[in-house]
């Protein structure tokens, strides 16, 4: 998926309409008119021709950010779907706690779909009458998965979210590297120098890279920042010296920056109160991989779930209810039907907070907030409160509009901000891919995932032929 693209024709929560399938994806140009790859609900309903084999035998999914997994949403079911055990738990936990129109990632469900009621009506199908899994297969590390006429190795790499990889491919005639995206920097930073050994090993005649980073001239505010352990180090007096609400903003599935904020949390004493979908996610992790991760589970110390809430408010501790002009206490489990399914489970947990726990001993707590979530502000009614951004700086009209956003929340509460963002990028340098695809040594680069490409031509120097990609109209 281009965001670029996307931004193009929709802001904010405007999005191609889905009562039209394919139409506007390909009208726009968000998606390529290709043969055999596309569901056939869609095809069918915009009157499109649905092929009976499909035209791959497979897709290689190198992790669940959204530019990578969002379209998968419109690839037929018959097409198996390769990727890290991580990625596959992402995409469960995306698909139970989504709410969006395009996110059939773990779960396909039939769409425009109909039959005949029993009164001669038409009505369209719904629930387990449409809903079928896709056919995920979990890659082990570097371990041989013969894919077609493809023989392919998953190679994990450090990211910013569990889960990412690199892929080794070959045939009788070509071998052929995916960089997927990736850094040298994060706490899995050995993932990344592992790959590149294999790779090196591996002789590549071509070499597919990412180069997010390359050309990138723009320093971040806080650029002494070069990984994640320097965030930890560096906001410690900034939250070990304050008296109140510690309130930060970091990416839902960034982990690795979980780990930095719930290490600080310890250090200085808090509680890092997480939302329902991060705790879920890190439930889903820890249960599927029994030998432990670097990730916290949810019993550890000095980290919570914080229990916003919904629908009619109802909360458990201290509830009323106006029923026939009278306010009363509801059952015991009316709030419990307030949440989702997913969501039930933690509102009995011990490490279970509300914005009552919060707002009576606000220097007890780090919150996890976001544009989507500042609401709760006005639940806890904070008294001192101190904000730190730990997500990515704004880079486009849209990012600058939602920084906007975050301000005015911060303003209308009196919130201290810090002059600049703590935050490392989870991708590598220019400096660093350049030193890395030298290393790795193909034949041949085709630079992909960069506004830059034109940067990688420095390597035809070093005897390796550059190949700018071009999109066919």
């Amino acid at each position: 998926m281009s965001f670029s693209k996307a931004g193009e024709f929709f802001i904010d929560f405007g999005n191609p309409r889905k009562g039209n399938g394919l139409g506007d994806f390909i009208e726009l140009g968000l998606l390529p008119d290709v043969k055999g790859i596309y569901r056939e609900d869609y095809l069918r309903h915009n009157g499109l021709n649905f092929e009976e084999k499909a035209a791959v035998d497979g897709l290689l999914l190198s992790h669940a950010h959204a530019d990578h997994v969002n379209y998968v949403n419109f690839l037929r079911n018959d097409i198996p779907l390769y990727m890290s055990l991580n990625s596959k738990i992402i995409l469960e936990v995306l698909d139970a706690t989504g709410t969006g129109s395009f996110t059939d990632y773990y779960t396909y469900r039939r769409q425009f779909e109909y039959y005949l009621t029993k009164q001669k009506n038409i009505s369209r199908k719904k629930g387990d009458k449409i809903t079928e899994p896709r056919d995920i297969r979990i890659m082990d590390p570097y371990v041989i998965e013969t894919i077609g006429n493809l023989d392919v190795q998953l190679a994990p790499v450090d990211h910013s979210l569990p889960g990412a990889a690199a892929f080794l491919i070959e045939d009788n005639t070509e071998r052929v590297i995916y960089s997927g995206d990736l850094r040298f920097h994060g706490r899995n930073a050995q993932l990344t120098h592992d790959f590149v050994k294999h790779a090196k090993k591996f002789n590549p005649t071509v070499m597919l890279c990412e180069g997010t980073n390359m050309g990138n001239t723009k320093k971040p505010q806080n650029f002494n920042l070069k990984c994640e352990e320097d965030i930890e180090e560096t906001a410690y007096d900034l939250i070990n010296d304050y008296n109140g609400l510690l309130v930060v903003n970091f990416p839902i599935r960034d982990l690795d920056r979980l780990v930095t904020f719930h290490n600080l949390a310890k250090s200085t004493d808090r509680t890092l109160l997480i939302n329902l979908k991060q705790a879920y996610m890190l439930n889903r992790i820890e249960a599927e991989n029994p030998d432990g991760t670097i990730y916290p589970t949810l019993s550890e110390p000095n980290l919570g779930v914080y229990i916003p809430r919904r629908k009619d408010g109802l909360l458990s501790s201290n509830s009323y209810i106006n029923f026939e002009d009278e306010w009363i206490k509801p059952s015991d489990d009316l709030h419990v039907k307030e949440y989702e399914k997913w969501q039930k489970e933690f509102l009995e947990y011990d490490n279970a907070y509300t914005f009552e726990d919060v707002s009576e001993n606000e220097n007890q707590y780090i919150i996890r907030l976001d544009n989507y979530s500042f609401a709760e502000l006005i639940d806890i009614k904070p008294a001192n409160a101190r904000y730190i951004h730990s997500a990515t700086e704004p880079f486009s009209t849209e990012m600058e509009l939602d920084f906007e956003v975050t301000m005015n929340w911060l303003h209308h509460f009196n919130i201290d901000t810090t002059e600049s963002a703590y935050h490392v990028s989870g991708h590598a340098t220019g400096e660093q891919l350049l030193e890395m695809i030298r290393e790795i040594e193909p034949d041949v680069l085709y630079p992909i995932h960069t506004e830059n490409p034109s940067e990688y031509d420095v390597l035809m120097d070093d005897g390796i032929t550059v190949i700018h990609p071009v999109l066919k109209s």
